[in-house]
């Protein structure tokens, strides 16, 4: 009889999701209610096309930059203070209700789990705040405690059991200046006990992939900056190369990388293996998300997932599951295990080893621990 995930044995600390995007984590249904009742204006006339439109799927992807193109539309709706805060929690309160479900409703809904399949007990959501506060129409800052508001009020609704934290996403797609500004503000927020607990890179990778020396180096400041867990998407498209693949590890120092593919393509092409001793040597956590990457054709297919799985397993590197985009995909964190088992490309060793990583490499405080701290107190002005 094949696996499932009702097989799964889960560590003692649960299940962590820690790669997972506030743009795609709100179904689309609320989108389009959020957007009427806010009066925002749409690039469609009709629910079935705006649902239409945001659902990402193979006739609508096949590269990021497809992928991402949507992204402004529900970025827009989740502008100002009062939508980012609903959107959060939206978000955060979908997953931690619906646990283990691998059921979705036609609007990107979870549907409740009758029994729950897996204990989720902490998410990363991440979202970059100068694409939230309407090109400076909202203060920064007024945005961002409207962000942590959310995830204060999760934690307080579910009695602990149920961790969260923010990752402050800085923009390839962005100028220096603004991600400059995103660097110092997470120091600040962070500083201050807000729940920001991490830095990220993302956008499309063709917009700037770093292969220039002095952007990397530029990179590399506002990560230090930043002074909080640091993770980066690097290596997901061919727009960033072997050599570029590198030096942004070395330069931006990880402690996770989201879909490192480049690493594995050059051993799987050019027989190279550099990309994934550097992973192993430094302990650096591949973040994987199954249906995106299948969707942005970063991997070729499920077949192609196993041979990535088993790639990272030669070389000791470890990695764990997220869904990326859950409500735009319409998928969970269990059907997405559930398509790695059924279609025998993970096994239920795999699996529960991924899930061991996530508890071990989130940058959500432990309990009892203080949060991470920062020794820049200076607030940047967006004057």
């Amino acid at each position: 009889m094949p696996s499932t995930i009702s097989d799964l044995s889960f560590p003692a600390e649960g299940v962590f999701e820690v790669h997972v995007h506030l743009g795609g984590a709100v179904p689309i249904h609320r989108l389009y209610e959020s957007a009427v009742d806010r009066g925002i204006r749409l690039p469609v006339q009709t629910y079935d096309e705006f649902a239409d439109l945001l659902h990402r799927r193979s006739d609508n992807s096949g590269s990021l930059e497809k992928y991402l193109e949507i992204y402004e539309v529900a970025e827009r709706i989740q502008s100002g203070p009062q939508a980012l805060r609903e959107s959060v929690l939206i978000a955060l309160n979908g997953a931690a209700r619906t646990g283990g479900s691998s059921r979705v409703a036609a609007e990107g809904e979870a549907l409740v789990p009758l029994p729950q399949r897996l204990p989720l007990t902490g998410i990363e959501l991440r979202l970059n705040p100068l694409k939230r506060n309407g090109g400076g129409i909202w203060d920064l800052d007024r945005v961002m405690l409207a962000a942590c508001s959310g995830v204060e009020e999760l934690q307080t609704a579910y009695k602990g059991r149920v961790q969260a934290g923010l990752i402050v996403c800085l923009g390839r797609d962005l100028p220096d200046e603004q991600n400059e500004i995103l660097a110092r503000k997470t120091a600040l927020w962070a500083s201050k006990g807000l729940p920001v607990v991490g830095v990220d890179l993302a956008g499309p990778e063709s917009a700037n992939p770093l292969s220039d020396p002095a952007s990397l180096r530029r990179m590399a400041e506002f990560f230090e900056t930043a002074s909080v867990g640091r993770t980066v998407h690097c290596g997901e498209t061919r727009s960033i190369n072997l050599e570029t693949f590198l030096a942004t590890v070395r330069e931006l120092r990880p402690h996770r990388i989201g879909h490192p593919l480049a690493a594995a393509r050059a051993l799987w092409e050019d027989g190279d293996d550099r990309g994934l001793r550097m992973l192993a040597e430094r302990g650096i956590v591949a973040e994987l998300c199954v249906v995106s990457n299948l969707l942005t054709r970063a991997v070729e297919n499920v077949e192609q997932y196993g041979r990535l799985l088993k790639t990272l397993d030669d070389y000791q590197i470890e990695y764990c599951f997220s869904t990326d985009a859950p409500a735009l995909q319409k998928s969970t964190l269990a059907s997405e295990l559930e398509l790695l088992l059924s279609r025998g490309a993970a096994t239920l060793d795999q699996l529960e080893r991924s899930l061991i990583s996530a508890a071990r490499c989130t940058f959500l405080p432990r309990k009892g621990a203080p949060r991470r701290r920062s020794s820049d107190q200076s607030v940047v002005s967006m004057s």
